[in-house]
């Protein structure tokens, strides 16, 4: 989590970004609302007082590069404090339109004196956070504080166009536009990418990552092609994409060469086909070029291909080939069809549609039903939970390979009955492995035992949500290696009173000599992790967990309490110890919960405990959008420490005269 949170700590203020899916057609109804697609910096304006910060999607800082969008921000709110959600660009005299490479051409002269912020979206007003309300209800409150701003105005609120949908994308293109933005009225804001927010583009356009460049040739100056590459996916390894060798001014010709001699290497990033590599000087993957292009090749190379400007706005790590779009109306059979297909998952599993072209393989196996919605709060379908979860395997699994499991099925997702399972038929998962165990009852069952992403996407496949794993090993199940303890806030415990317990459960194991690891439950609690050698019985560990929680009640009695009766927890927080014998779980470090929003329970550094909003903050989108290009694991240490528990630690955890 310490890399996951380095973009907040670069920006502490900046809020997560919702981003928009991309679609080929306009979608119809009176849910959505539709904008021009602006063509410029993304830039989250945060106004205090008499103060402004700029900061970019990625957060970095450009205050100074658009000092006059500043002032006009603050001279707008008088003293008000607000978070802005909008476009800077940069207009032009010719028919007022605002290119990109006008921007670009602007910002190499240091601070830009004529940028025009485009706002589309108030996401706080004053200390009121609106991200929650619909977005007609934010768009209101945004007309109401900027007002109705002259043609010379910084500050202005994108349109609301009107007009029926399958004419609105051919206009904009008409009049020199990039495309739509069509938003769901009634949609909260929700970070990442979702189906809440589309974008359908008048061309083809993307974002690729610059490999190499060639020598130039006739009258050309310093370079003559710049060499490319994409990802298919997000996390994927770059591959080749091809070349552009035009759209380059003599201006940024120069400069553009001068970045790339100080970034060249021996040899090429990706692999390239051995008829591309002669004459090529090779550089590090570090530049964004935005590039506009007429289609794809057979080969998955770009044809026609016109460089646009560089993205310094954006990160290699966020470079992704997006899906095409069609660049003329499409006709009525084929509009209603990618409609159905591509804008409206709702009604499509209202009309109780099967089979789709969203379905198919994720780790290798089939997702049956894959566009049916689970969380309709931010529209997350079957197969997006099955990508989230192949997605985030290599984080989840060192921490459940091994560990028999229970799961949270849903069959009709979390707002309708949920089962929580034990034992699993080896049936339903094609190859997901099981183990037998006895159990305290006689009984006996067989428990799923994931091994890799298949597995994990297999569970899901059958309605899975959930996983929580033994606190021990099959190979070694009477061994168990660590002990979650569950602060579980009563009526009346505030995020600020929890995070602050959290550091006295965390003060009473270092002075114990036992180190800790906490993550967020994704549910109202916390989790405090702590490895041992497995060396140690379930009744050690449950005797352990209980004298924690019987020192913690000691030390701090107005804080804590160590039963589960409800007449006890009233202001207090329930330090649930009884997680730590044989057969009891806990939900498994990056599992998605079975609520509101799909939380996610998700592994932080300690550090990073006072920088959260709650236990329930981090959401699949957001979770997936950080660790598309920050797969780092803050427990990976946790892994291969092993603790002893050694009279030394018991006298430590005793009361004294107990």
């Amino acid at each position: 989590m310490a890399a996951l949170m380095a973009t907040r700590e670069r920006s502490a203020a900046l809020m997560p970004p919702a981003l928009a899916t991309r679609v080929e057609v306009v979608p119809p109804g009176g849910e959505w609302q539709h904008e021009p697609k602006i063509d410029g910096y993304r830039i989250q304006c945060h106004v205090h007082g008499e103060t402004a910060s700029l900061l970019s999607r990625n957060g970095l800082d450009y205050t100074r590069k658009f000092p006059r969008v500043a002032d006009a921000a603050v001279a707008l709110l008088r003293g008000r404090s607000a978070v802005l959600d909008g476009e800077v660009v940069v207009v032009t005299a010719e028919q007022g339109r605002s290119p990109f490479q006008s921007l670009q051409a602007a910002l190499r002269h240091g601070a830009v004196e004529n940028a025009v912020f485009w706002v589309f979206d108030l996401l706080q007003d004053g200390r009121t956070d609106l991200r929650a309300l619909p977005l007609d209800v934010r768009r209101d409150r945004l007309k109401a504080l900027i007002g109705s701003p002259g043609r010379d105005a910084v500050m202005r609120m994108t349109p609301s166009l009107s007009g029926k949908p399958d004419t609105l994308l051919g206009a904009a293109c008409a009049r020199g536009e990039e495309g739509i933005i069509s938003k769901r009225r009634d949609a909260a804001y929700h970070a990442g990418r979702t189906h809440d927010w589309l974008k359908i583009k008048c061309g083809q356009r993307d974002e690729f990552v610059i490999v190499g460049y060639t020598e130039p040739e006739g009258s050309r100056t310093h370079f003559g092609a710049l060499l490319l590459a994409t990802r298919s996916t997000a996390g994927s390894p770059l591959r080749y994409a091809g070349r552009v060798g035009s759209g380059f001014t003599d201006l940024v010709l120069a400069d553009l060469f001068r970045r790339l001699r100080h970034i060249e290497r021996d040899t090429p990033a990706v692999d390239v086909p051995p008829t591309v590599t002669r004459g090529v000087h090779w550089v590090e993957p570090r530049l964004v070029a935005d590039v506009a292009f007429a289609e794809w090749t057979s080969d998955a190379l770009l044809r026609q291909a016109t460089f646009q400007g560089l993205r310094d706005d954006k990160e290699v790590r966020e470079v992704r080939k997006e899906s095409s779009s069609t660049t003329g109306a499409p006709s009525s059979a084929k509009r209603k069809n990618l409609s159905r297909r591509a804008i409206s998952p709702t009604a499509r599993h209202a009309a109780g549609t099967s089979a789709t072209a969203t379905d198919g393989p994720v780790a290798g196996v089939t997702i049956s039903h894959g566009d049916r919605i689970v969380y309709p709060e931010n529209r997350l379908t079957k197969r997006d939970l099955a990508e989230y979860y192949e997605a985030v395997a290599p984080l989840m699994l060192p921490h459940v390979t091994g560990r028999p499991l229970s799961t949270v099925r849903c069959p009709d997702g979390p707002r309708e009955v949920c089962f929580f399972q034990k034992h699993w038929k080896a049936s339903r998962g094609a190859r997901v492995r099981t183990v037998a165990i006895d159990e305290a009852d006689g009984e006996g069952g067989h428990y799923a035992v994931v091994q890799d992403a298949h597995d994990l996407v297999a569970l899901v496949q059958w309605n899975v949500i959930e996983l929580h794993p033994w606190e021990s090993r099959s190979d070694a199940l009477e061994a168990p290696d660590q002990m979650i303890l569950d602060l579980d806030p009563g009526p009346g415990i505030g995020w600020k009173t929890l995070r602050e317990g959290a550091g006295q459960v965390r003060a009473l194991l270092d002075a114990a000599g036992l180190q800790s690891w906490v993550k967020l439950s994704g549910g109202k609690g916390v989790h405090i992790a702590v490895p041992f050698e497995r060396r140690i019985t379930w009744q050690q560990l449950s005797d352990l967990a209980r004298l924690i929680a019987g020192r913690l009640v000691h030390d701090h009695p107005t804080t804590f309490v160590d039963v589960a009766a409800k007449d006890r927890r009233t202001r207090r927080i329930f330090v649930d110890w009884m997680r730590n014998s044989r057969g009891a779980t806990a939900v498994a470090p990056w599992s998605v919960r079975a609520r509101k929003n799909a939380p996610v329970s998700v592994p932080i550094d300690w550090g990073d405990l006072d920088r959260i909003t709650g236990s329930d903050a981090m959401t699949v989108p957001v979770v997936r959008e950080f660790l598309a290009s920050r797969p780092v694991d803050p427990w990976s240490a946790m892994l291969t420490r092993r603790q002893r528990l050694t009279a030394k630690v018991l006298d430590a955890l005793t009361p004294n005269g107990h």
